[in-house]
């Protein structure tokens, strides 16, 4: 009998050391291990949110000094779909809180006499901004910024623009480039 209670609490010791150490080895795993692990602030850090076209989207702690392209990187790439002319892997995260990483302009499946064209938001006329979906207003409001302001640096700067939202940002952000 004795013998059975001291095997008993041998088990149960040994089986909570176990379970501890497995619960620091997961309390250690990165944004990049697993992409839906929230990330706590550390230090000067900042959480940012990648999304679209990149392999493991999600929210991840940076500096606000580091770039677009080492978010990319902890977020493990962008994908083959990815368009290169829709983000800049150089401009620094400083205060954006998210980015979105718009796919390569496709033919649709549908019969069709033109194909998809994709605009540079910072060299495009009021006309073509009309054309992937701003309206007059918003597409003269983008001119002023880009005067103003100078050239976008991501898409997300649209929003940026007064009289453009979440909405409209949906609404085009498979449309428009920076380059």
């Amino acid at each position: 009998m004795f013998k059975t209670i001291i095997i008993g609490l041998v088990i149960t010791v040994v089986s909570l050391v176990a379970f501890t150490f497995v619960g620091n080895m997961n309390k250690n795993n990165t944004a990049a291990d697993n992409p839906t692990h929230e990330v706590e602030e550390d230090g000067d850090k900042v959480k940012v949110e990648i999304s679209g076209e990149i392999n493991h989207p999600g929210e991840y702690s940076i500096y606000p000094s580091e770039t677009l392209g080492d978010l990319i990187t902890m977020a493990g790439g962008v994908t083959t779909k990815a368009d290169p002319n829709a983000y800049n892997s150089s401009i620094l995260i400083g205060t954006y809180t998210s980015f979105y990483i718009a796919p390569i302009s496709e033919m649709p499946e549908i019969c069709v006499d033109t194909e998809i064209e994709k605009i540079n938001i910072n060299n495009a006329s009021e006309e073509e901004l009309q054309e992937v979906g701003f309206n007059s207003s918003q597409a003269s409001n983008i001119i002023t910024y880009r005067n103003e302001n100078g050239a976008f640096q991501a898409i997300e700067d649209i929003l940026k623009v007064k009289g453009i939202g979440e909405a409209t940002f949906n609404k085009v952000k498979n449309k428009i480039t920076i380059s």
